[in-house]
């Protein structure tokens, strides 16, 4: 179907677009637009001072201008789509869409597209201005263009984003919705604390502003002088496993590839009922994982910048990164990767019930386990790939233990499943909020030990390892000497509680499961008997 055919697109272009509002709203844009346009240039002779660059008036209008155009772009977009499932659902409108003719791509392409036509229509109502500014500035056609690129499919990463969070929103929570997606454009629109560690720029679209003002699409290193110092002054020049590429194609290739995730997922579960929603299925969740894991190692800096750059020019030195140190940074990263995904694999109690339904004990078998196969496969190929990026990448004067990094990886993969064994027996508990009250417990427990710990000191001790994961992170290879049947203590704790919370979930599956079921499944052990 075509795009300009799709029913969810025509409904919202009528609602959205009417002739009067299309009027306010492009008399606001040429007011705003011919205020700054004045402001730039009724003093065409003097350079104007912005974030630390100078910009003629040309330059200066059109550098505004994008930035209005992104935050109309991101943010505007952003709630329209953040709104634009969780609406229909609490005006129960939403079923209704749901059984229409319409697959469930062309149902996500009309809430994708549909719901920010206002939007896109206040960003096209700029296009003038910056077509102004380019001009008086003498901007490079082709780096303006592919700036437009950039931040038109960034944006569209980013809606795409807000449409997976609109899905699973609840009545009364787009409040703190629209809070969060703020705080996340925010975070992922400035520095991050990995940013030492890795060599890539911001990926947000407000970097498409930050590519206007570039004179060429030279990928040699540039370094400006301010003050004293010397900073490196080539923004859009990443490193791609020690490579030099441009970060204009790092952000496209992300932004298709980012995409290509969120709009499935979307598609997967617009058609089903909200009980039954699943993000992901596991394979999915795994490749997910897998990518967001290949993006963070290939764009590892495998060097740490000196505390402080040179005072006189020439090129800034850089310190290699202890290869045991990279892996406790690599695993920091992913504690929080590996949450989201086990996350997605956390099934609700409806889910084991319909998988319980005339299942096999195999089937039994599996669910009792739930979701610890995923995780730990999820954890070896991470680890594995881990370990031997930094076999290639390491400097060998530095040390390095492969027992060691190996005995971590188990150790992490251990200690996730024991969690995740735990979440997932809670969330199929007859509670109100089975998921939320685990997620509170959980933290109670971590809360309480971290407060024990910090009192007493023992943040490294190898036996803090039986109760938190943190002196992992801190194991070298004189710990691992001395402290050997400690660590292999604490491997094996982890291993126990995660064997109590199995028994757990088998109580409750057994209890889940279908009364004809049982019965015949009992019925060969009483005959056996008899």
């Amino acid at each position: 179907m075509s795009l300009f055919k799709n029913p969810e697109i025509v409904r919202n272009a009528r609602i959205q677009l009417r002739p009067k509002k299309l009027l306010i709203a492009a008399g606001i844009c040429a007011a705003i637009s011919v205020a700054l346009g004045y402001t730039f240039f009724h003093k065409n002779t003097h350079a104007i001072y912005m974030d630390g660059t100078y910009f003629v008036a040309g330059e200066a209008l059109l550098h505004v201008i994008l930035w209005i155009q992104a935050l109309v772009l991101v943010i505007g977009g952003g709630i329209a789509c953040l709104h634009a499932i969780q609406r229909e659902k609490d005006q129960n409108t939403f079923d209704f869409q749901r059984i229409t003719r319409l697959s469930p791509y062309e149902l996500t392409l009309g809430k994708l597209l549909g719901a920010p036509l206002m939007v896109f229509f206040v960003f096209l109502c700029f296009i003038p201005a910056a077509i102004v500014g380019a001009v008086a500035g003498h901007a490079s056609w082709t780096i303006i263009l592919a700036a437009y690129v950039l931040m038109i499919l960034g944006s569209l990463a980013y809606l795409a984003f807000a449409l997976v969070i609109s899905l699973f929103l609840r009545r009364g929570t787009v409040t703190w919705a629209i809070l969060f997606f703020l705080a996340f454009v925010g975070y992922t629109s400035s520095a991050t604390p990995l940013s030492q560690y890795a060599s890539l720029s911001s990926i947000s679209p407000f970097d498409a502003i930050s590519l206007a003002q570039q004179s060429s699409w030279s990928l040699a290193p540039s370094f400006i002088q301010v003050g004293r110092s010397v900073i490196p002054g080539n923004e859009f020049r990443d490193l791609f496993f020690g490579a030099p590429v441009h970060h204009a194609l790092v952000l496209f290739i992300l932004y298709l590839t980012i995409l290509a995730w969120f709009i499935p997922a979307v598609a997967r579960n617009i058609k089903r009922d909200p009980a039954n929603y699943e993000l992901y299925t596991p394979a999915q969740a795994l490749g997910f994982l897998c990518y967001l894991n290949f993006i963070l190692f290939a764009f590892f800096s495998w060097s740490e910048p000196p505390p402080s750059l040179p005072r006189a020019g020439g090129i800034f030195s850089a310190r290699p990164i202890a290869p045991l140190d990279a892996q406790s940074i690599l695993f920091g990263v992913n504690v929080l990767l590996f949450f989201i995904f086990g996350f997605i694999l956390l099934r609700n109690r409806n889910q084991v019930r319909r998988a319980l339904h005339g299942g096999s004990a195999a089937s039994l078998g599996r669910l009792e386990m739930w979701p610890a196969p995923y995780l730990f496969l999820g954890a070896l190929i991470v680890g594995a790939a881990m370990v031997l990026v930094i076999q290639w990448k390491r400097d060998p004067s530095l040390e390095w233990s492969l027992t060691v990094a190996i005995f971590r990886v188990f150790f992490f993969a251990f200690w996730l499943i024991c969690d995740f064994l735990f979440l997932q027996w809670m969330k199929i508990q007859r509670n109100t909020h089975p998921l939320a009250m685990g997620v509170l417990y959980l933290g109670v427990y971590y809360v309480c030990a971290i407060i024990v710990v910090s009192s007493l000191s023992l943040w490294q001790d190898p036996f803090t390892a039986f109760f938190l994961p943190t002196p992992l992170f801190a194991l070298d290879t004189a710990s691992w000497v001395a402290h050997e049947a400690v660590w292999i203590g604490a491997l094996v704790a982890q291993i126990a509680a995660g064997v109590v919370f199995v028994s757990l979930q088998r109580r409750s599956l057994a209890a889940l499961r279908p009364q004809a079921s049982r019965i015949s499944m009992n019925a060969p052990a009483a005959n056996a008997s008899a």
